[in-house]
């Protein structure tokens, strides 16, 4: 990947930005489990073609710079541990951020926005959480819970002083008991997941299955009751059946509303050789 600095920012944001492909040949770590095969598999094969601008990666540089000054060992806990499995014909690793040997807990800084805990949306980092901990658990050790701790990089003192359902801290600690249940299903998401991964690796960049839904961060479509003459809809659907009798009844139309998929046209680096998103960009 090439690193570009459209806005003549200091080398030295530029050299904190430098980065290799995220996985050697031969191993898919836990985070990049959980994205889609297509996005995976096209960074792989398109890394030395992909860029990106230091001003997109600002944020990344923020997590590595608050990842470095968490990297303090302490007498029960070891920080920055690489530990690995092999699944099928691939290594796994994981990096775990810090494990507590007394309480059984791993722990994850993370950079956030506070929409992330007003919607929480936490089912990202179970998973990782929960991968994380079956690799621990498979190399020896006790995993009994996983706590995100994440830092609210648009955190608002004064939207926490006047609304109580607003995160009340810039801090915020996500956390969850590891069952057995949990080990088993995430083991068998794994299993899957790599044996799709390998499959998908046979075909071509269009033959490759496109992201599922979740995976893309896809919106819901919805169905805007309007009304001639009126900018705003007057009530928004998510069934187009309820949205037709509304519009019959306020003698308007319905407008549907394509659900927006943000991270193939924010936030993925290998759209450019995604049908996919090709097709995405040719429907705007």
């Amino acid at each position: 990947m090439t690193i570009t600095n459209r806005s003549g920012l200091p080398e030295a944001m530029v050299r904190a930005c430098e980065t290799s492909s995220h996985n050697k040949p031969g191993n898919i770590s836990a985070t990049t489990l959980l994205k889609g095969n297509k996005e995976i598999i096209l960074s792989n094969r398109h890394w030395d073609e992909m860029t990106d601008d230091v001003s997109d990666r600002i944020w990344a540089i923020f997590g590595t710079a608050v990842h470095s000054m968490l990297e303090h060992d302490s007498p029960d806990t070891f920080v920055e541990e690489y530990t690995f499995l092999k699944v099928g014909a691939y290594n796994i690793p994981g990096r775990i951020d810090c494990y507590n040997m007394k309480t059984g807990a791993i722990e994850d800084y993370k950079t956030a926005s506070t929409w992330k805990v007003i919607f929480a949306d936490f089912d990202d980092w179970y998973k990782q959480g929960m991968i994380y901990a079956y690799l621990m658990t498979k190399n020896g050790f006790t995993v009994n819970r996983c706590r995100f701790i994440a830092m609210l990089k648009d955190w608002s003192k004064s939207k926490a002083k006047h609304d109580a359902s607003y995160p009340q801290s810039p801090v915020y600690v996500h956390q969850f008991d590891v069952t057995e249940k949990g080990l088993e299903d995430i083991e068998k998401f794994i299993t899957e997941k790599v044996n799709s991964i390998a499959l998908s690796e046979t075909f071509s960049d269009d033959e490759i299955t496109e992201c599922t839904k979740e995976e893309r961060w896809a919106k819901d479509d919805v169905y805007a009751v309007m009304k001639t003459g009126r900018k705003s809809a007057i009530k928004l659907y998510n069934n187009e059946l309820e949205a037709t009798a509304r519009a019959t009844e306020e003698k308007g139309y319905v407008e549907k509303r394509e659900g927006v998929s943000t991270k193939c046209l924010e936030y993925c680096s290998a759209c450019e050789w995604c049908s996919f998103y090709k097709t995405l960009k040719g429907d705007e």
